[in-house]
C-alpha cells in the first residue's frame, strides 16, 4: 500500500526563554512515542512517503534543527537560523540546507515551506494554495494540526476538505496531539491522547450533500455517505433510483422507492444519522400524502425554491392534471388525462399560460403569447408568475 504524505505545522515561540514544545508521551494506536514535536511521533508511527512541514518565517525552526543536530554540525548555519527565527526572517533557502539533518533522523524526504500568518483572507488562501501545490492529485494524505497558531487547525480542516473535494486526495486522518488532556502529569505514567478529527471531514461531507440537494433537488449524493452509517447496498441503490425517477418526473416509481425506504430513513443508529437524519427524512417526505396531485404539487414547490423552474412548471401542470382525474386513474397516462389537458387549456387562461411558459423553457423558444414571452425575459418576472401558479394550483384549469 502506498505510504501517505504527512502534512504538519510548526509553531512560534511565544516566550523568549522557551526551548520549544513540551515533551509528551503521545499515545497512537496503542503505542507510545516520547517527543516534543508531535509530527515526528506521527512520522515514526506512519513511516510516510514524505513530510511537508509548514511554518511561518518566525516559527521555531531553530529549536527544531537544534534537536536533530550533533555538536558542531553546521554550527555557523544554525546560529544564523537562530538569529533569523528571532527576527521573524527565516526563508526557504536557509531551511533547504537543513533538510538532510531532518531526513536522516526520520528516514524520509522532508520539504519545509514558509507560509504566511493567515492574518486575512489573502494569506489564508495563500496557505491553501501552498498545500495544494505540493500535494499531487490522488495522493494519500495524513494531516497533523497539533502545533502552530490556534487558528491553524481550522485552516487545516478547510485544507483537508479542499484537498479531498478539489484535488481528489484522500485524507485518511486528521490528527491532534491533545497535550491539555494529558493524564498523570509530572509523573512517569503521564500519557497524552491523540485525537483523530476525521469525523469533522465527514460532517463537512454531509453538509456539502445537503447543499447539493438544496441547490439541485438531487438526493443521490446521500447514497454515497449512508453505507458508513449502516445502510446496505440495496437501500443505497433504491435511494439512487428514487432520485432518478423523481428527476425524470416519474413520481409513481419515485414514491414507491421512497416509501420502501421508510424503515431505513427512520434509523438513527449512528452519530451522523442522529445529527442529520431528521433533516434528510424531512426533505424526502413529499411522498407521504395519498394523492398523486399532492406529491406533484409538493415537488413543484421544492424545485421552485431551488430555482429549477422547468421542473417546477412541469410538476405544477401535472398536479393540476392529476387532480382532474379520479384517484384510481391518476397514476396512468390515458386518453382521459390528455382530454382534460385540452379542456383545461380552453377553460382557464392561467393554465394555458402555464403550459406556454413550460414549453418556452423546455424548447428554448418564445411563447406564442406575447405576455408569456415577457415572463421569460427575467427571473424576477418568472418567479412571480410561476410562484402564483404553484400557490393556486388547485384552481388552475377550473
Amino acid at each position: 500500500m502506498t505510504q501517505p504524505l504527512l502534512i504538519s505545522f510548526l509553531g512560534k515561540n511565544t516566550v523568549a526563554s522557551s526551548k520549544g514544545y513540551s515533551t509528551a508521551n503521545y499515545q497512537i494506536d496503542g503505542k507510545s512515542y516520547t517527543t516534543a514535536y508531535f509530527g515526528f511521533a506521527l512520522a515514526e508511527h506512519l513511516r510516510p512517503e514524505k513530510i511537508l512541514l509548514l511554518g511561518t518565517s518566525g516559527s521555531m525552526w531553530d529549536v527544531l534543527i537544534e534537536a536533530h543536530a550533533t555538536d558542531g554540525q553546521q554550527e555557523d548555519a544554525r546560529l544564523r537560523l537562530m538569529d533569523m527565527a528571532q527576527r521573524d526572517a527565516v526563508d526557504e533557502a536557509t531551511l533547504l540546507q537543513f533538510a538532510p539533518l531532518i531526513e536522516q533522523h526520520l528516514g524520509c524526504p522532508v520539504e519545509m515551506k514558509i507560509i504566511p500568518y493567515a492574518r486575512d483572507t489573502d494569506e489564508q488562501i495563500a496557505i491553501l494554495s501552498t498545500i495544494a501545490t505540493h500535494v499531487p492529485a490522488g495522493q494519500a494524505v495524513v494531516m497533523d494540526v497539533t502545533h502552530g497558531f490556534r487558528h491553524l487547525p481550522m485552516l487545516g480542516l478547510v485544507a483537508a476538505h479542499y484537498l479531498e473535494r478539489v484535488k481528489q486526495v484522500h485524507v485518511s486522518a486528521l490528527y491532534y496531539g491533545a497535550l491539555e488532556m494529558t493524564t498523570d502529569r509530572n509523573t512517569l505514567a503521564a500519557k497524552t491522547p491523540v485525537l483523530n478529527l476525521r469525523g469533522l471531514l465527514q460532517t463537512m461531507d454531509w453538509i456539502q450533500a445537503f447543499a447539493a440537494y438544496d441547490a439541485s433537488g438531487n438526493y443521490a449524493p446521500f447514497a454515497e455517505l449512508l453505507p458508513k452509517e449502516g445502510w446496505n447496498e440495496n437501500e443505497c441503490n433504491t435511494l439512487r433510483e428514487a432520485a432518478f425517477f423523481e428527476r425524470t418526473t416519474n413520481v409513481v416509481k419515485a414514491r414507491a422507492c421512497l416509501s420502501g425506504l421508510k424503515p431505513a430513513l427512520e434509523r438513527r443508529g449512528s452519530a451522523f444519522l442522529r445529527l442529520f437524519g431528521d433533516e434528510l427524512q424531512k426533505r424526502l417526505s413529499w411522498w407521504k400524502p395519498t394523492s398523486r396531485a399532492e406529491w406533484e404539487a409538493s415537488l413543484a414547490d421544492t424545485y421552485y425554491r431551488q430555482g429549477d423552474y422547468l421542473r417546477a412548471s412541469i410538476f405544477t401542470q401535472e398536479a393540476c392534471l392529476s387532480a382532474s382525474m379520479p384517484p384510481e386513474q391518476q397514476s396512468d397516462f390515458n386518453d382521459k388525462r390528455e382530454d382534460n389537458r385540452k379542456a383545461m387549456q380552453k377553460a382557464d387562461g392561467r393554465f394555458a399560460r402555464l403550459s406556454d411558459i413550460r414549453n418556452g423553457m423546455a424548447h428554448g423558444v418564445k411563447g406564442w403569447r406575447q405576455e408569456s414571452a415577457k415572463v421569460l425575459q427575467s427571473e424576477q418576472s418568472l418567479r412571480s408568475t410561476l410562484g402564483d401558479f404553484i400557490k393556486n394550483w388547485r384552481t388552475l384549469g377550473k
